[in-house]
């Protein structure tokens, strides 16, 4: 696994971290001991819509309690999807950081943390973001400027990954763009007219299962 990290190839550890308290009876996919660890008025925020890519698109900002509420009370009414995406709700609720461990592989230099530093808010270049969304939260194609250890706890998650040679291959929006990280091509359906060489873009595609961790170069 530590060659696996050196090049650059994506791999999944399962059930890596099924001793987390995070999975545990009273982990993060009890809603109550989520309102009760963050508090139900602290405000997150929280997207709506079905993706960032969307003309509906919108952003907002909410008290926890309410997020959690309109995740059990799914399909709202107005059919907007609430989603909190990459968000560091530790620095909100230090008292998360009892139930989970940092993962080891965090830890190791490939030589390419170096280029996080200074796009986190931890001087080793160590970034801890939650996404937290109903079923059938979607995230538009796009590339990170930094490696990811994506834990999954609690449902499950399907990924598609591309390497950085494909790129021309999935239409990036342009690079003065504020979504220049983001492919124009839909993942989900791709148009072979509007975007005919996606489909010969080579690919790997998994499912990251609550206890999994999936290395994203």
């Amino acid at each position: 696994l530590i060659k696996d990290l050196a090049v650059a190839t994506p791999f999944i550890v399962e059930d890596a971290i099924s001793f987390w308290p995070a999975l545990g009876a009273r982990g993060w996919s009890d809603l109550e001991y989520l309102r009760e660890t963050v508090g139900h008025h602290r405000l997150v925020p929280v997207e709506l819509g079905s993706a960032y890519t969307d003309s509906g698109w919108t952003q907002s900002l909410m008290p926890f309690g309410q997020f959690l509420d309109d995740i059990a009370c799914l399909p709202k009414r107005d059919g907007q999807r609430g989603y909190l995406a990459q968000h560091d709700l530790l620095a909100q609720a230090p008292k998360f950081g009892r139930d989970f461990a940092l993962p080891d592989y965090v830890l190791v230099d490939t030589g390419r943390r170096a280029a996080a530093r200074g796009r986190t808010t931890d001087t080793d270049g160590v970034a801890f973001n939650v996404w937290l969304g109903p079923r059938g939260t979607v995230s538009p194609l796009h590339r990170d400027p930094y490696d990811n250890l994506f834990a999954q706890v609690a449902g499950h998650k399907y990924f598609k990954l591309y390497s950085p040679g494909e790129t021309m291959n999935l239409y990036p929006h342009p690079p003065d763009s504020l979504l220049a990280n983001t492919s124009q091509v839909d993942a989900e359906a791709p148009d072979a007219d509007l975007h005919p060489r996606a489909a010969g873009a080579h690919h790997l595609e998994c499912i990251v299962w609550p206890g999994d961790l999936l290395y994203i170069p």
